[in-house]
């Protein structure tokens, strides 16, 4: 299928309204002081979404589309392959990237020298998963806006409490700002390109493509934003998710 300039264009505008609270995230966590307690219920929040943006639309369609089986092995390989690039980051001091740095700390570049682009490199594979997923999406002639709602938002509280982290290790301003900037852009541009590259696919791929971006997404929230939301944190932060799955869940009903 050919793709028209004026798809593409389209396609990097909803990609660019998704990486939104990226800059708004990082923005916000540079300038404010934020306690832990408050940047862990915004994180419990967008885990909440990302969870139902996963399990209501992105791997219920996969499956549906792919079939059970297919569309669960290539879920269990895109977060066994989050989670390998993961643990290999960590090890260059990347494990603790979304931390604020008020109960964990991320890595100072004095106390751990290369932390710096290791922490880079993460946050930019944290992005990966919602272009394919999206650049994907928007083969539909419906546009997703609830995984572009999802996407958006919970991004925030990512970049916020990234953002905070870093501050508190001594990076500078124009490290948050180059950093985040960079992946937002980069975040809108391959979600255009997924677009672009997905629309030659056979019929069998997208779905399978889905089901592994699903299965990294999982991996991704898991790994590095639930430990934020739970540690020293307010003991309803499970209700905070639950409140952001349900809030996801209306406006998918509300948009049909």
């Amino acid at each position: 299928m050919q793709t028209s300039a004026a798809e593409v264009w389209a396609a990097l505008a909803w990609g660019a309204v998704s990486s939104v609270g990226l800059l708004v995230g990082a923005i916000a966590g540079s300038f404010s002081r934020m306690p832990h307690h408050a940047i862990a219920m915004a994180m419990s929040v967008g885990a909440g979404l990302l969870l139902a943006a996963v399990s209501l639309k992105v791997a219920a369609d996969a499956v549906r589309v792919a079939g059970p089986m297919a569309a669960a092995g290539a879920l269990l390989l895109g977060a066994a392959m989050f989670s390998a690039s993961n643990a290999l980051l960590a090890r260059f001091g990347a494990a603790h990237r979304k931390r604020c740095g008020e109960c964990v700390q991320q890595p100072a570049e004095s106390q751990r020298p290369g932390s710096g682009v290791a922490i880079a490199i993460g946050n930019a594979l944290d992005a990966v998963p919602e272009a394919i997923v999206l650049g994907i999406a928007l083969q539909d002639r419906v546009v997703p806006v609830v995984l572009v709602i999802a996407f958006s938002v919970g991004n925030l509280p990512e970049a916020l409490s990234s953002a905070a982290g870093m501050r508190l290790a001594g990076r500078s301003y124009a490290y948050i700002f180059l950093l985040w900037g960079a992946i937002a852009i980069g975040a809108a541009v391959a979600i255009a390109a997924g677009y672009v590259g997905f629309s030659s696919l056979g019929e069998a791929w997208p779905p399978r493509l889905q089901a592994f971006g699903a299965g990294a997404l999982l991996a991704m929230t898991a790994e590095t934003m639930i430990p934020e939301a739970v540690h020293d944190s307010p003991r309803f932060s499970g209700s905070l998710a639950a409140f952001g799955f349900v809030l996801l869940l209306l406006v998918d009903a509300t948009t049909r």
